[in-house]
């Protein structure tokens, strides 16, 4: 399938609520159409506009992308990154972290065999691949992000990320990860110490008590 530089977002058939998002992106004035992507594209959505285009692969955390991790990986991303010179992932976070730092299903609150520290790792690994990763909490917030990417390429070419970070950026975007801590407070808080001096330490320095009791459930794991 080609790409089309129009105002469009195009949703894959095979995706079940289908129907749904194409309707809310009617209600907020957008152009879009059901069509059946080849599986060689590894695309769920083509968002397009003025200024280019991106291809999104849609994935929900628990159970969807943790069962499918070596797919993901090496399948279906090679192929996205071959289809359009955007890949974008699309990840709705419908987990919680136990305090034992792995996920859990935030519905039932069902624990998964994996840890916060691996997906985290995994995230980062795709970023090193070239690829963009969004992470929103539901199906709801991800039509939003996928209306409002189609409004930036309306005015903007698709944003250009670096693919490699150094150690301090990477220190502070897994700081950011967690609830409430933001990077001017992450960058206080990796003045005083490193990620590897904060396991185990009830309060950190530069951060609250509670932003402490979320990291500790993000860096603390089984042995």
């Amino acid at each position: 399938m080609e790409e089309r530089e129009v105002s469009m977002i195009l949703v894959d058939s095979r995706e079940q609520q289908a129907p749904y998002i194409t309707k809310r992106f009617a209600a907020s004035g957008i152009d879009s159409e059901i069509v059946c992507f080849p599986t060689d594209t590894g695309t769920d959505y083509l968002i397009s506009n003025t200024h280019g285009s991106c291809a999104v692969q849609r994935k929900v955390v628990c159970s969807e992308m943790i069962s499918e991790l070596d797919e993901i990986m090496y399948d279906i991303l090679p192929r996205l990154k071959n289809y359009n010179p955007n890949p974008c992932i699309l990840l709705e976070e419908n987990f919680l972290i136990t305090k034992d730092g792995y996920l859990a299903n935030r519905n039932d609150h069902r624990e998964t065999q994996m840890l916060a520290i691996s997906y985290f790792g995994y995230l980062e690994t795709m970023k090193k691949m070239g690829i963009d990763v969004v992470t929103t909490r539901d199906i709801n917030q991800s039509i939003w992000w996928m209306i409002a990417m189609h409004g930036y390429l309306a005015k903007e070419h698709y944003p250009k990320h670096r693919k490699y970070f150094t150690v301090p950026e990477q220190a502070t975007g897994m700081l950011c990860t967690v609830p409430t801590i933001g990077e001017v407070r992450a960058g206080k808080a990796l003045k005083l110490s490193s990620i590897r001096g904060m396991c185990g330490m009830t309060v950190i320095e530069g951060l609250t008590m509670k932003q402490s009791e979320k990291l500790q459930n993000v860096l603390r794991y089984k042995g």
